[in-house]
């Protein structure tokens, strides 16, 4: 069962972890696969960090060459250019055919978005084609033109794109997408199989991808890997700002190391859940301790608020769901808003 997406960062990774535990709480032996990766040198070796997120969340036991065969090792155009397409389609072949072996059922991740690969050869439309795979689509509902992108890629796969599952709908589109439903989707010969709402924990991202993707170094560092909801700009006079920190809900507070009367005022706030300062600027020893003595991570970066805000916000566009509260949560939105029966029957699992 290879599942794909028409855009990036459209929730492939959550979705297969989440349905790999689910069936496998229903006595499924499952395998995963992932064709080709975007690699990242970790202790020495190239992988594709995803591919070894999903592998170690589903406890599978191939080994992560196996399971992702090609890893990209330079830019897509590169890669292109310096790649034989046979060659790595019968690597990919022999892979699939071993990680398959004693498995009842494969969930093959998709690349970044189902078009990716073309100019190799090797895209989703291929190894569907080229694994005997049927596809599903999770589709991330960001506006109308993505039922054209839908319709698009099932007049690529034909038969073997079977059904879809819309991700993070909200407010009104769930009404919208379901009066779509029998207009579009199903005159074209696609079911919607669910609508899995928004949720602000799945939309969260780690402390610890923050203070990474942010380049920054920890003052205080957290007792444990908080999810953060919210990024909330510190920049205003400190009775404005009360009120402000209140509303939220488990957030970072962005604000230039000097505001020592921000800072102090926030790590009063219980939903402020960590601190970061800007212009490489530290506070005074003594507010240090209290983010110590409330537990509240406190991180230092170089650049000014704006361009942090900027980075912060980046970095929760491609928030990963990883760790078990998140997965958790994954599998109770699945259970609830994703016909599993009509999906099992479907793809023959």
């Amino acid at each position: 069962m290879l599942i794909s997406s028409v855009e990036e960062y459209s929730g492939k990774s959550g979705f297969i972890m989440a349905l790999g535990e689910i069936l496998k709480e229903k006595g499924y032996r499952v395998g995963y696969f992932k064709p080709i990766g975007i690699g990242r040198f970790v202790e020495g070796k190239l992988i594709d960090e995803d591919a070894r997120t999903v592998a170690e969340t589903l406890k599978i036991e191939d080994p992560i060459e196996r399971i992702c065969p090609v890893v990209m090792d330079k830019p897509y155009i590169e890669f292109v250019l310096s790649t034989n397409s046979v060659t790595i389609a019968n690597e990919i072949t022999g892979a699939y055919e071993e990680i398959r072996k004693d498995k009842d059922v494969v969930l093959v991740e998709g690349a970044l978005y189902y078009e990716f690969g073309r100019a190799l050869g090797l895209c989703d439309v291929s190894f569907a084609s080229m694994l005997k795979l049927n596809d599903l689509m999770i589709v991330k509902f960001t506006d109308d033109s993505v039922v054209d992108r839908v319709l698009s890629a099932k007049s690529q796969f034909g038969e073997k794109l079977k059904a879809v599952v819309f991700n993070r709908v909200t407010g009104y589109k769930r009404s919208y997408l379901e009066s779509l439903t029998k207009s579009i989707f199903e005159k074209n010969g696609l079911e919607v199989l669910g609508m899995i709402p928004k949720d602000p924990l799945l939309a969260g991202v780690f402390v610890s991808e923050i203070a990474s993707a942010l380049g920054g170094r920890f003052l205080v560092e957290p007792k444990e890997d908080t999810i953060i909801e919210q990024i909330l700009v510190g920049a205003m006079a400190p009775q404005s700002a009360l009120d402000y920190f209140r509303r939220a809900k488990n957030c970072a507070v962005i604000t230039g190391g000097d505001r020592t009367d921000l800072i102090t005022l926030a790590l009063e706030v219980p939903s402020v859940k960590c601190l970061i300062l800007t212009g490489n600027l530290e506070p005074p020893s003594i507010v240090v301790g209290m983010a110590e003595d409330k537990g509240v991570p406190m991180i230092v970066v170089a650049e000014d608020t704006l361009t942090t805000v900027e980075r912060a916000q980046s970095v929760f566009k491609r928030a990963m769901i990883r760790g078990k509260e998140k997965i958790g949560r994954m599998k109770e939105l699945i259970r609830t808003f994703v016909d599993l029966d009509r999906l099992i029957d479907i793809y023959g699992l």
